[in-house]
Order: structure tokens, then C-alpha cells, then sequence
């Protein structure tokens, strides 16, 4: 068995105790978000010029690891060092199951290294129209490829069409980052089952009503309380605001959209000269999502027309996309601290409740932002992130989890090395020399010991 293979699979299971003190419905959610769910779909609903029909964007985006990459051969096929065929499968069915709609998707994606190939967080994305009648559809997405995974399918919540309707929604809310300016004129769609990504910028929410005049709404967005499976952060205040509905206004496809970079663009259909054909009850909200305000977990966002009284109540998460692993469990989280922490801090932070446990190692992270106007702590999330690359980096025989070694702390600490040397000494024994050119500006040495086992043996300045 390969070695590399073999120290990784040793790593795994003795993360194995450190992941069954987490309850089961958690742990089961982990698994998924992180090694099963690396395939996301949204479906948005837009309406057409003509009242009878309407176009649903289907946006997906997929990980590398999905995909069967081969090398480059051809000395003028540019794009990338490897390539591989992203095909997709689209259906939409009806409320009854029938197939309305089918069509083949499919493109040419690229990516420069071999590590890249394999990768979980390096998504390539994509976006296709359906036309359809009014009525209620499930949209079906489905990966054609000669690779195997264990999640090749999507079926998408419902989405409808009724020109007709009473309903002061007219369609799910698509949530994404604004590329033009605060007003969200163009948005990106995040295109992650309907969430919200935690991250340091403020999203946009479009939302189609059911609005022939212009009306403020008053909004509302309220954190809403744990449930079992969810990781504790801290609570925020609610975010209140209002906003006015645009009639006429509508978002489609943009003139920027890529295959691999989907757009939305807000255009003004009153001002159209297919104007009279426009369905006259569509108007648009923009709702702003201060996400740099919140923290991951599941909230409420209600808002309220000033003048017809209609509450639109609809729930999203935000949540932490490649979340390190390392930090969802809270007793390995501080445990894994102690490298920045005094033995009395550590003794302090590890005492109480989990609830407890957890808001307190939160709250030194708190301290220790250098970014404290948005809840992303960079400085936190780089941490353990370096903790998750050393448990897998580091990991042998002897030392299974690879962040509580020698070489692991140096790594947690000071990040990569920016030249790494192997060799052996006058003993014959295995040296490794880790020179940072940067800001560190030190060499360490490490030497791998009668017991198997790299030990620090010298530090010196560059």
C-alpha cells in the first residue's frame, strides 16, 4: 500500500473519537457538507414578455472531484495543464411527474495543477434557461460522467409559475454577492441550496412580488434558536430595515454571464417597448443581507407591505462553507489552542458546559480579530484551517494526528514553509530543514528520532 495512502488512513481513524463526541444528526451533517454535498443547483424563476410563460434559470456548480481530468496533450489547447468534461442532465417535471422539459448541458473545464483535480473546494460552475408554462415544476439535475459519486443527483425544491396568482411571493428568493456597486444592480448567485455564505461581504437578496404600484416593505431579520445540530457562535441583534418594491423591474441573465461565471442584472421593463406585454404585477426587492454582521446558523427574514399589510416570511442559513473541521468539535478546538494559549487561559476556557466551553473560546477569538467590524475572523479561520491541513500533513504511525506534533505546531503557527529540504545527517538519520523567506524569517531544523518520531532539534534566523 502506497504510504501516503496508508498515513491518511491512519489519520482518519483516530480522527474517528474525535468526531463521535459530536451527536450523531451533527456529525452526520458534517460528513455531508464537507466530503458529500459538493454539488449545489439553484432554480430562479423570471418572467418573460409574454403573461402565459416564464424562463427558469437553473444555475449548479459542481467540485473537481466530480470530474475525470486528463492531462493536456495538445500544444494549443490553452486553457489549462488538465481538462474534463462537465455534462449535465436537466429535467423539469410537473406537480404530476411528467417530464415537461430535458436538455443536455455540457462544457470544457481547465485547472493548472494535479492537486486541483482532486480537489473539494475548487468548484466550476454553469447556468441553463427552461422555458415553461404556468403551473408548479421540480427541476432535476443529474451528472454524466464516467467517474463515480456518491452524489451524481439533484432534485431542486418546486418552483412555479402563475401569472394569476394571489400570492405575494412570486418565486423563491435568490441570494448573492453584488459585483456593481451597494444597490446590487448585478449580483452573483451563490448557488448553495438556498443559503447564505458566511464570509466578511454583504449579500443581496432579489425577490419577485406581487406588486402592481410600488410599496415600502418593512423587513426584518431575526437569528433563530439552536436546534440539536447546530454550532454555537454567539447571538446577533436583529437587522431591521425597509425597502421598496420596483415594479417593472426584473432581473435576467447578464451580458457578463461565462459558462464558469454566472450574472444576474436588474432591467427596468416599464421603460421596454414590449412594455404592455410585461406581466403588470411584478415588482422586485432588494433586499440587503448585512451577512459581515451575522454568524452561521438559521434565521428569519419576515417583511411587511406598508400598504397592503402582506408579511412575507422566508428562511435561509449562513453558513460556513469548508468549515475546518477541527473547529466543530469544541474540545478540540481549545485543546488544539493551547499553542497560542497560557496554561491558565486554556484551564479557564476549558471549564463548563459545552455552551459555555464554546463561548468562551469564541470570545478569545473575539479579542484576537483584526477585522472586529465583521464576524469572519480571518485570523481564526486561517488557524484552523493550518490545524486541519497538519492532522492529515503530519500524521504517522506513531504521531496520528499530525497537529499535535513538532512539525504540526510549526506549521500551525507560521503557515507553509517556503522551502522545505530533506536530508540525512552524519547518523543516518532523516532531516527535514523548513526556511520561511518571509516575514518569519527563521530555519527549522527536524530530525526524526530512535522512535520514528521528527523532533525539533535547531532554530536559527535566515
Amino acid at each position: 500500500m502506497n504510504m501516503r495512502i496508508f498515513t491518511l488512513i491512519v489519520g482518519i481513524l483516530a480522527a474517528l473519537p474525535l468526531l463521535a463526541q459530536v451527536p450523531n444528526g451533527q456529525r452526520a451533517r458534517l460528513d455531508l457538507l464537507d466530503y458529500g454535498d459538493r454539488f449545489y443547483g439553484e432554480a430562479y424563476v423570471l418572467p418573460t414578455t409574454r403573461p402565459d410563460s416564464a424562463t427558469v434559470v437553473i444555475f449548479f456548480r459542481m467540485a473537481n472531484d466530480f470530474l475525470t481530468f486528463t492531462k493536456v496533450t495538445d500544444r494549443n489547447d490553452v486553457g489549462g495543464n488538465f481538462k474534463a468534461e462537465m455534462r449535465l442532465s436537466i429535467e423539469a417535471r410537473d406537480s404530476m411527474g411528467v417530464i415537461r422539459q430535458r436538455l443536455q448541458w455540457k462544457d470544457t473545464v481547465y485547472c493548472n495543477r494535479f492537486e486541483q483535480t482532486n480537489s473539494k473546494s475548487d468548484f466550476h460552475y454553469g447556468w441553463a434557461r427552461i422555458a415553461i408554462a404556468p403551473g408548479s415544476f421540480s427541476i432535476g439535475l443529474e451528472i454524466i460522467s464516467t467517474k463515480e459519486s456518491g452524489q451524481k443527483k439533484l432534485r431542486l425544491p418546486l418552483v412555479s409559475f402563475d401569472p394569476d396568482a394571489s400570492n405575494k411571493q412570486l418565486a423563491p428568493p435568490l441570494f448573492g454577492l453584488p459585483v456593481d456597486g451597494p444597490q446590487g444592480n448585478i449580483i452573483r448567485p451563490f448557488i448553495s441550496g438556498g443559503n447564505v455564505l458566511f464570509q466578511p461581504r454583504d449579500a443581496m437578496m432579489f425577490l419577485l412580488v406581487n406588486d402592481a404600484k410600488s410599496q415600502m416593505y418593512d423587513y426584518a431579520i431575526r437569528q433563530l434558536p439552536l436546534e440539536s445540530r447546530d454550532i454555537r457562535y454567539w447571538d446577533v441583534s436583529d437587522v431591521l430595515g425597509e425597502v421598496r418594491s420596483e415594479p417593472g423591474k426584473v432581473p435576467m441573465i447578464s451580458e457578463r454571464s461565462t459558462n464558469d461565471a454566472p450574472y444576474l442584472e436588474v432591467v427596468d421593463r416599464s421603460e421596454s417597448k414590449v412594455a404592455s406585454t410585461t406581466p403588470s404585477k411584478v415588482a422586485l426587492l432588494r433586499v440587503p443581507i448585512p451577512v459581515s454582521g451575522l454568524v452561521p446558523g438559521r434565521y428569519r427574514l419576515t417583511l411587511v407591505g406598508e400598504r397592503d399589510k402582506d408579511t412575507i416570511d422566508i428562511r435561509f442559513q449562513v453558513f460556513w462553507e469548508m468549515m475546518p473541521l477541527s473547529l466543530r468539535n469544541v474540545s478540540y478546538a481549545i485543546e488544539i489552542a493551547r499553542y497560542l494559549l497560557t496554561d491558565e487561559q486554556l484551564d479557564s476556557i476549558d471549564e463548563g458546559s459545552d455552551r459555555e466551553r464554546r463561548a468562551k473560546i469564541m470570545a478569545y477569538w473575539r479579542q484576537h480579530d483584526g477585522s472586529p467590524t465583521t464576524t469572519y475572523n480571518e485570523q481564526m479561520a486561517e488557524y484552523y484551517r493550518r490545524v486541519d491541513e497538519a492532522f492529515f500533513e503530519f500524521s504517522t504511525i506513531q504521531e496520528p494526528d499530525g497537529a499535535r506534533t513538532e512539525r504540526g505546531k510549526i506549521y500551525i503557527l507560521h503557515g507553509p514553509p517556503t522551502k522545505v529540504e530533506k536530508k540525512l545527517s552524519p547518523g543516518d538519520k532523516t532531516q527535514e530543514v523548513w526556511s520561511y523567506a518571509n516575514a518569519v524569517r527563521k530555519v527549522f531544523h527536524f530530525e526524526v528520532g530512535d522512535d520514528g518520531i521528527y523532533k525539533l532539534r535547531k532554530i536559527e534566523d535566515l
